[in-house]
């Protein structure tokens, strides 16, 4: 009740002034009472008017402390309970952890997310319960969980995969802030975490997409092979490569020879088939480690790597492969093929451009040289015959 302080104080000071009057009547002078509860001398009912006073002025005094207060626990009280129901409702997931790791609340909105009730979750570990020891990708999220706890400060925002009850793996993005207590130590980690499973996926979704357009930027779409963007990238990583491991590589530059005048009398769809086989018959003579492009047009370039500097490499594979698949039955034509071989030497450092253009060099001189000593293949059965394998000649160290 408002107001007690100072009828208390009233009550205290008439007490006061009466037990003086009784003191003066009946100890010290032993008068009738009626003479001192008023008494004449000025000063001490000046005294007696002070100590009222002073004991009223202190009941307000107190009376406005109390209130002040019962105003300001009314005003936490009213504003705990905004608080509460502002977190209750949330479409945010709300709860905080010990230094240890394991849940002290959480908001009914986090609840329903995860699956769980409010007995299941409260006193469990994080892990185990709403984080896996690892992520998908196999993030160890267990130390993470453990950082968070030692030093929250480093985790003011961050997102990792959650688990659901269920078992389904979701993602969210948490923002964490440290509740410390009296001596500055952490209390507690207020954690507030927002869906965003969505967003991922669809990040993730635009990753593939951005990987896929990137490695059809580097695929030759006729054959499949690596087109001349593919090949120079690669081929560029990997003589970097040799030349930190001292491996030997060899670029072989090939031509398909006779497609102009296969084009010309089959046709550009039996052209197309042919630069097709002759991307099959590369595939069958080299390695999978290898690399194979498409340079464009009827050109083709493969870079063989782990070869040792000192090992010879003979085109002998290319021209038996080659010669088993024009032996097939049913064929219009022969596939003829001019090769260049340019190796890398470890000892003598080279780029990729300068390799292939050595070996193109090598390939153009290899086809004048058959062209001088048989001159044009002439046509079996109306089709372009296959030429012998180019000899060792055709190699030079760059």
């Amino acid at each position: 009740m408002r107001g007690h302080m100072i009828i208390i104080g009233l009550w205290l000071s008439i007490g006061l002034w009466v037990g003086e009057a009784l003191i003066d009547a009946y100890i010290f002078y032993h008068e009738p009472l009626a003479d001192h509860l008023f008494p004449n001398n000025p000063s001490q009912l000046w005294m007696r008017c002070l100590s009222a006073g002073i004991i009223i002025g202190f009941s307000a005094y107190a009376e406005r402390i109390i209130r002040s207060r019962q105003e300001a626990e009314a005003a936490l009280y009213d504003t705990e309970d905004k608080y509460q129901e502002l977190v209750e409702n949330a479409n945010s997931v709300v709860m905080r952890m010990s230094p240890g790791g394991k849940i002290t609340y959480m908001n009914r909105f986090g609840l329903d997310f995860f699956g769980y009730s409010e007995d299941e979750i409260i006193g469990q570990s994080l892990i185990g319960y709403i984080v896996s020891d690892t992520d998908s990708s196999g993030r160890n999220l267990a130390a993470m969980i453990e950082d968070i706890g030692a030093n929250p400060e480093r985790y003011v925002n961050n997102e990792n995969e959650n688990m659901r009850k269920d078992g389904s793996r979701v993602w969210l993005s948490w923002t964490n802030k440290a509740i410390y207590d009296t001596q500055g130590q952490i209390k507690e980690i207020l954690c507030i975490g927002n869906d965003i499973t969505e967003r991922k996926q669809a990040e993730d979704n635009l990753e593939l997409a951005l990987q896929k357009v990137q490695e059809m930027s580097l695929i030759d779409q006729l054959t499949g092979l690596k087109n001349r963007r593919g090949f120079m990238t690669l081929a560029s990583q990997q003589v970097k490569v040799a030349e930190r491991t001292k491996q030997g590589l060899r670029l072989v530059f090939v031509d398909l020879d006779g497609l102009k005048w296969i084009n010309d009398n089959l046709g550009h769809n039996v052209g197309d088939q042919a630069i097709i086989e002759a991307a099959d018959v590369l595939r069958e003579t080299f390695r999978d480690s290898d690399i194979i492009a498409r340079l464009g047009g009827d050109e083709f370039a493969v870079l063989a790597i782990d070869i040792s500097p000192d090992m010879p490499f003979s085109t002998y594979r290319i021209a038996k492969t080659l010669k088993e698949h024009n032996s097939r039955e049913g064929r219009r034509y022969d596939l003829e093929m001019s090769v260049g071989v340019a190796s890398y030497d470890p000892k003598l450092c080279s780029s990729i451009e300068a390799l292939l253009k050595r070996a193109d060099e090598l390939m153009y001189r290899e086809k004048r040289r058959r062209r001088r000593t048989r001159g044009r293949p002439p046509a079996r059965e109306g089709r372009p015959r296959a030429h012998e394998a180019p000899d060792a000649s055709s190699q030079l160290v760059v």
